[in-house]
This record gives C-alpha cells, sequence and structure tokens, in this order.
C-alpha cells in the first residue's frame, strides 16, 4: 500500500504518477468516513490491484489524471460506503477484465466526464451494486 489512511474526514492529494501491480497491492487506501482524495496524477493499475480503496460513507473521490485499468480483479476506484461521488474527469482505459470504478453502496453518484475506453471481455467502465445511485455519462465512451 503506497497511502494508508485510518480514521475519519482523511484528505488524500495525489499529483504523481501511481503504478499498482499485483493482488493485494493498493495504491490510496483510506478506512473512515468522509474521506476526500484528489488523484491528479496517473493511475496505472494491473494484476489484481486497486488504484484508490476506500471503506466508509461519504467519500468523495476527484479523478482528473488519466486511469489505466488491466487484468481481471484489478480496480481502478473502489469505494465500499454509502452517499460516494465519485467524478472521473481525465481519460480512463479499461481493459482484459478489469474495472474502472466499483461503488458497492446506497445513494452512490459517479460523474464520467473524461473519455473512457472499455475493451475485453469481462471489463467494466462504472459498477455501482447499491439502491437509488446515479451514473452521469457525459464524456465519450
Amino acid at each position: 500500500t503506497g497511502t494508508q489512511v485510518n480514521g475519519d474526514e482523511a484528505t488524500v492529494n495525489n499529483n504523481g504518477n501511481t503504478t499498482v501491480d499485483g493482488q493485494g497491492s493498493t495504491g490510496t487506501e483510506i478506512a473512515g468516513n468522509n474521506a476526500v482524495v484528489n488523484q491528479d496524477g496517473t493511475l496505472d493499475v494491473s494484476g489484481g490491484g486497486h488504484g484508490i480503496d476506500i471503506t466508509g460513507d461519504s467519500a468523495t473521490v476527484d479523478n482528473k489524471g488519466g486511469m489505466t485499468v488491466t487484468d481481471p480483479d484489478s480496480i481502478g476506484i473502489l469505494i465500499d460506503g454509502d452517499k460516494a461521488i465519485v467524478n472521473n474527469d481525465g481519460d480512463n482505459a479499461i481493459s482484459n477484465g478489469g474495472t474502472g470504478t466499483q461503488v458497492n453502496g446506497d445513494e452512490a453518484t459517479v460523474n464520467n466526464n473524461g473519455k473512457t475506453t472499455v475493451d475485453g471481455q469481462g471489463s467494466t467502465g462504472t459498477e455501482i451494486a447499491g439502491n437509488n445511485a446515479v451514473v452521469n455519462q457525459d464524456g465519450t465512451l
């Protein structure tokens, strides 16, 4: 794990390039409510790793950098909690069974404003498991 924070009200600002490769590997991991991640650098995830992994309610991720996710079980942004907000403004390339954004919780909102390319069997751009979810696809898919 590159950055790990345990506690509520955490904020992580990542302006650099993050590469995550391998099962159990995580770029940024937060356990707590009201977490904020500002991802302005590129995020490359493969081999079953997770780029951003948040467990807690009312999380916000602003992803302005590009994101590349390849391989099964690889997830760019994973949030387990209710009332999550994800803003994907950068270009995202998801392939070979990877998942770009996955939210497990109720009342999630995902705003996809950048270009998203999804290629390969089992690949998913945005996946939400929960009630009252909203996906706004304003970018190119």
